[in-house]
């Protein structure tokens, strides 16, 4: 029994001895924090990689100094990280801003960028656009050795949108159904009206009106009204089908973006079309779709693409010609090269017209 008891005595006597060290090391961290000054500032691009860096170490030390956030020789604990991170984070390629000190008195600040597929640079848009669909602006000083987009083509978003792809339709969708509702207010009164001349027209009709001509006279002023309630009511019905016609393609326009981005992944995915394509001239046609332009790396020629249906059996078509055709005449030969035809290619040489 009293080895017992001895035995639970030491446990205690242990597990004391550890709480009073905790919370004396505690004590002692929280009192070197309250003397320590921020001795030197790390900044780690925590996803750079060789396509390049939206931000760099240098770009964020200047934002330091712009805003006149104090960081070296500033006490740990008056250091305003949250204004650091929201300085950061308002740059809208960051994904995620940490920031802490370490016991020597380092400030710690690393950043994850986000990674653009594609660059849009058609006309009034300067953007970058992920594969998931977040859409930031271009930052100044800095580019990526992505894909460009560039052409007529009109987007969803209004130039400078920062935000997801989805929030836009999302957003399109409930201005949609809030329009619809509003214009469907104007039926309530227009029914009400329509109710009562079919009623007065009733009245007529069980009247005992015995002039014919006065009764038809009077249905006949009864039924120019009840017309006018009828196209009224059509017209509401007109308003509601064109602005759900407007979404509908809006709808249509942004899966059109969504299989851009997707094309743009395939050619990124594979290292031949990651190095041979450098820019994509993306068209609206007379008949609203999406109709794209390649240009390539090798050679000066243009490679009609088309529409994105079917982009794989093109790809393929496209490097078949490059490893059997081409390299037999020569890259430079060629002026423009048409996929838009089934089981065959359309070339144009440059000495042709």
């Amino acid at each position: 029994m009293w080895r017992r008891i001895a035995n639970i005595a030491l446990v205690v006597v242990i597990w004391s001895a550890i709480a009073a060290y905790v919370t004396f090391s505690a004590l002692l961290v929280r009192r070197h924090n309250q003397e320590q000054n921020v001795e030197r500032l790390a900044i780690e691009i925590v996803d750079s990689t060789a396509s390049g860096q939206l931000i760099t170490s240098q770009r964020v030390r200047e934002m330091l100094l712009d805003r006149g956030i104090a960081t070296i020789n500033t006490n740990i604990r008056s250091v305003d990280t949250q204004a650091i991170r929201e300085m950061i984070c308002k740059e809208g390629f960051v994904d995620y801003v940490g920031i802490y000190a370490s016991y020597s008195g380092t400030l710690h600040i690393r950043i994850s960028q986000r990674k653009p597929l594609l660059r849009f640079m058609v006309d009034g848009y300067n953007c970058y656009i992920t594969a998931d669909g977040y859409v930031f602006r271009s930052p100044e000083r800095a580019a990526l050795y992505i894909p460009v987009v560039s052409g007529d083509y009109s987007p969803i978003f209004e130039s400078g949108y920062e935000g997801r792809l989805s929030d836009v339709i999302e957003a399109s969708r409930v201005e949609c159904l809030d329009s619809v509702r509003i214009v469907g207010r104007q039926r309530a009164p227009i029914l009400e009206r329509q109710e009562f001349w079919l009623s007065r027209r009733k009245a007529v009709r069980d009247s005992t009106i015995e002039d014919r001509a006065e009764r038809k006279r009077l249905n006949r002023y009864i039924d120019g009204h009840l017309r006018d309630c009828k196209r009224a009511l059509e017209g509401v019905e007109a308003q509601q089908r064109a602005v759900e016609a407007r979404f509908e393609r809006k709808v249509e326009r942004y899966d059109e973006l969504n299989s851009l981005l997707d094309f743009v992944a395939k050619t990124q995915s594979d290292s031949f079309w990651r190095a041979e394509i450098v820019q994509i001239v993306a068209t609206t046609t007379s008949d609203n779709r999406l109709s794209l332009m390649l240009i390539p790396r090798s050679g000066n020629h243009r490679i009609e693409f088309g529409w994105l249906e079917n982009c794989e059996q093109k790809l393929d078509k496209l490097r078949t010609f490059y490893d059997k055709v081409a390299v037999t005449r020569g890259w430079d030969s060629y002026k423009m090269v048409n996929l838009n035809y089934a089981d065959k290619i359309i070339c144009t040489y440059k000495d042709e017209n």
